[in-house]
């Protein structure tokens, strides 16, 4: 039987993005996300299911909404999106990590909301963490599909050159990492505890320097991830990262703007305890494929921590190619990607 229609109520602004467009909204569980998008995503995430090693490190699809003119919401999602947003989401909801920034402090500057009247329904893959740490590293030098306009051409080609994404195919596009809960003297730290980078943060690097950011987002001595954690986890992202590698070297894809996006546990306490479930957990089988979210929950088992979770996201300019070969525009980024990250396991 269909749900009744949702009120606009029912929605909430969405606080675990750390970049993208605005207008992004969630339930109140914070267990789904209600993005706007364009049919070319939708049409992309429906034809997922015919590459699976490419849909693993996608967020899972639960179906459309569509806000209609009268402030409602017109239901069009499935089945697995009315009970995602019936079940709890842990303790790590949109509300929870919202950003609760100071007034003269302007928070995450983010995209222009997309006025599609479209929005796609996706599982947040930050919901089950305590304290979720999250990235978006956009992928490519060349950030525009045959489609724009020589003026949007023109803008992205000169944030590429003056970034990152020119030099090494990927740029820092937003980061949110948790502080620890002691009391806090940075005025950049909001009122949950989070240091919130914008999307001017990550322009600021150069090739050189860029590893410094994924220092900053892997290493949190204040909130319990020391040298050691945080390698840790490098070394778990590296692996990550290069299995998304070696999915794109094997498919015959073209996107263009599309994220990796790193989710890790921020408490260190709470990842150390969720490293250790998952090691029992696979002790004396095989490690976690590629692919792997880092501790969900198998059925039967119930609640289980989870630790990292690594995704591609933002398909708004993605196709697949037949007989064009891999997108060796994402593909520097990934690989560049790896590279930084190998470099900061080995420092």
């Amino acid at each position: 039987m269909a749900r009744a229609p949702l009120s606009e109520s029912d929605l909430v602004v969405f606080g675990d993005a750390a970049a993208g467009h605005d207008g992004v909204l969630s339930d109140a569980s914070g267990s789904v996300v209600v993005k706007p998008c364009t049919a070319t995503e939708i049409a992309f995430y429906e034809s997922a299911a015919m590459h699976p090693a490419f849909a693993a490190y996608m967020p899972t699809y639960m179906g459309t909404l569509k806000l209609s003119s009268s402030g409602t919401v017109d239901e069009t999602a499935t089945a697995a999106a009315a009970a995602a947003a019936s079940q709890p989401a842990g303790s790590a909801t949109a509300s929870g990590t919202a950003s609760a920034l100071s007034p003269d402090d302007p928070g995450p500057l983010r995209g222009k909301k997309l006025e599609t009247g479209l929005s796609i329904v996706l599982e947040n893959i930050a919901s089950p963490f305590k304290k979720p740490n999250i990235l978006d590293v956009k992928l490519g030098a060349q950030l525009w599909d045959d489609s724009a306009s020589l003026q949007k051409r023109e803008r992205l080609d000169k944030v590429a050159a003056e970034t990152t994404s020119k030099s090494l195919g990927f740029r820092m596009a937003g980061m949110k990492v948790w502080q620890g809960a002691g009391e806090q003297k940075d005025p950049l730290v909001d009122a949950t505890g989070y240091r919130v980078y914008n999307k001017f943060y990550g322009r600021k690097f150069s090739a050189d320097s860029v590893i410094e950011g994924f220092r900053e987002f892997l290493f949190v001595p204040a909130a319990g991830i020391d040298d050691d954690l945080g390698r840790t986890m490098v070394n778990i992202l590296l692996k990550q990262v290069e299995g998304i590698q070696k999915v794109l070297e094997a498919e015959e894809i073209r996107m263009y703007s599309a994220s990796i996006l790193f989710v890790y546990e921020g408490d260190g306490e709470a990842l150390r305890r969720a490293l250790e479930e998952e090691k029992s957990r696979t002790s004396g089988t095989a490690q976690p494929d590629e692919g792997d979210r880092g501790g969900d929950d198998d059925e039967g088992e119930g609640d289980v921590a989870k630790a990292y979770a690594v995704k591609l996201i933002d398909f708004a300019h993605a196709t697949w190619t037949p007989g064009l070969g891999s997108d060796e525009n994402a593909l520097q980024g990934v690989r560049s990607t790896a590279k930084i990250l190998g470099d900061l396991a080995r420092m």
